[in-house]
């Protein structure tokens, strides 16, 4: 590593993947997750029991598509907590009246291949659409998984006799439900979040002190990044004449500071993510708006994300259609949720492998459930213990995720257990292999220089931003330069990683100069400036 603070730049070896035994088996620490997982369940456990209490039957588990809001809350301060949940849970009602919509008219009309042709452009629009405000915001998994997820359970809804008004109730009633245990620890204990996020990162940097391996680095690093954007989040980073900064705050800064002195005081084995942690503050992230003005970029990568699903979804879901399978949009879903994170093959490739193998535990699973036949109450509970399993899990361990995403997603659509178990398993299997296979082959296939013009741009945009950013006099749009410059390094070590991943002596012939240009900004951004 280069010295911090000196002008001096060392090539670095550049970044190698993880081995794909490491990637099925590994599952990175999250810090506390129960109480993330406890509110999972209950989101889903409270409508159900009480749409049982009341005579509503087995269709009171539609709720569940409307409860998947919870999830894309954990984490976050309640001052923005609220706001997420509530907004997913509009978008998941939406999908859900949509997903219905469709499926009622592909049943109404026997199911006849030209409508189901409806339902997968449909969904592919969906993903589209997800996928661009996914990647362009970083907001990492779940991402679109979820409301995909939602739009394809609710079309399967109406062949169940449960109409499409219905379906709308209860996935708002799931949302509501949602808000209120996302929210429910607000009046008790407000500043839960924040403590609880500077403390996982606090640990994970003594651990890293302790035994400074590339995994506790990267553990390291992860906290730290969402343990600032939480307080970033929550108001409490801000610089106010007189006062001194927030007790959580400067508990943080210590261990950032402890951290950043670890990291470039020990020579790395190869350049990584945690090269972007350097001794001052992460800044705040761009304006939402902002963000996704600047991803319409032809040569970024949320447009090679784009093109893949474009021509992937449908690929897959004609595929499945021709091979008379029950369920095309399984094949679409199981493809976009393969491809829709990131156009990193090799990564892309570790979440196949994970879709495929967590697809036949969850088939396992819904085997064992069938045969033990829970029903009312217990199918609830059952459902609940699935939700927080998915909570647990997805974002450490996607295949895990996905054992118990399957048999959620089967017993849902069919509000209850299959009553045929072997076609459902036979045509469950024969769509997912449909859509990994549909999905590696446009992942290798279609665009397979993307990495290079994808790393090119990245790095343009930091070179444009350190010229600006050095330029630029007035403090307004300094504090405006100097996020959209900390926005871009990080894009543009995920873009460089990503290219050495897949091609990795092109990438060697550019290291030096893209390491330079990154040692350039973060000296940039750790010099003064006003408020950010």
């Amino acid at each position: 590593m280069p010295e911090f603070g000196s002008d001096r730049v060392e090539t670095l070896p550049i970044p190698v993947p993880a081995s794909a035994w490491s990637a099925l088996l590994s599952a990175p620490s999250q810090g506390r997750k129960w109480p993330g997982v406890a509110r999972a369940a209950a989101t889903v456990a409270l409508p159900g029991l009480g749409g049982l209490a009341f005579g509503s039957g087995s269709v009171s588990a539609v709720a569940t598509l409307g409860a998947f809001a919870v999830v894309y809350g954990e984490s976050r301060p309640y001052r923005v907590r609220w706001r997420v949940v509530a907004l997913v849970g509009v978008v998941l009602v939406v999908l859900a009246g949509l997903g219905a919509s469709v499926g009622a008219l592909v049943h109404a009309l026997d199911a006849s291949p030209g409508w189901w042709l409806l339902m997968i452009g449909v969904m592919t629009a969906v993903v589209a659409v997800g996928a661009y405000a996914v990647d362009a915001l970083r907001t990492g998994p779940p991402g679109a998984f979820l409301p995909l997820l939602c739009v394809v359970i609710a079309s399967t809804l109406p062949s169940e006799g449960v109409p499409v008004p219905s379906v709308l109730g209860w996935t708002t009633l799931g949302a509501v439900s949602a808000l209120v245990v996302a929210m429910s620890g607000f009046p008790f204990r407000p500043r839960t979040p924040e403590r609880t996020a500077v403390g996982d990162a606090v640990r994970d940097v003594e651990a890293m002190l302790a035994e400074n391996t590339p995994h506790r680095r990267r553990d390291a690093v992860r906290s730290l990044h969402g343990a600032w954007q939480c307080l970033n989040d929550a108001g409490l980073v801000r610089t106010v004449p007189g006062e001194p900064p927030h007790a959580l705050v400067r508990t943080l800064h210590a261990a950032h500071l402890r951290c950043a002195a670890a990291l470039h005081g020990v020579p790395h084995d190869a350049a990584s993510p945690e090269d972007d942690l350097h001794a001052h503050m992460p800044l705040r992230r761009p304006q939402a708006g902002h963000l996704l003005a600047r991803a319409w970029n032809p040569h970024g990568r949320t447009a090679t994300i784009l093109v893949r699903l474009l021509v992937a979804c449908p690929v897959a879901g004609v595929l499945a259609l021709v091979l008379g399978t029950g369920r095309p949009d399984w094949a679409v879903i199981t493809t976009a949720m393969i491809l829709h994170q990131g156009p990193d093959r090799v990564l892309g490739t570790h979440r196949a492998a994970h879709r495929f193998l967590g697809t036949v535990a969850g088939l396992v699973l819904l085997a064992a459930l069938w045969y033990l036949e829970p029903r009312g109450a217990a199918l609830v509970l059952v459902l609940a213990a699935l939700m927080a399993a998915i909570e647990a899990f997805l974002v450490r361990h996607y295949g895990i995720a996905m054992a118990a995403i399957t048999p959620l997603a089967m017993i849902l659509g069919g509000t209850g257990l299959p009553g045929d178990l072997g076609p459902a398993i036979r045509d469950r299997m024969i769509e997912t292999v449909i859509g990994v296979a549909v999905a590696l082959a446009v992942m290798w296939g279609v665009l397979p220089r993307a990495h290079r013009r994808i790393l090119s741009d990245a790095d343009a945009r930091v070179a444009a931003g350190v010229a600006n950013l050095a330029h630029e006099t007035g403090e307004t749009e300094r504090r405006r330069l100097r996020r959209d410059l900390a926005f871009d390094l990080q894009a543009s070590t995920a873009a460089a990683i990503g290219a050495a991943h897949t091609e990795p002596r092109w990438t060697a012939e550019r290291w030096t100069e893209h390491h330079a240009l990154h040692e350039q900004g973060y000296r940039l951004l750790a010099a003064p400036s006003g408020s950010d």
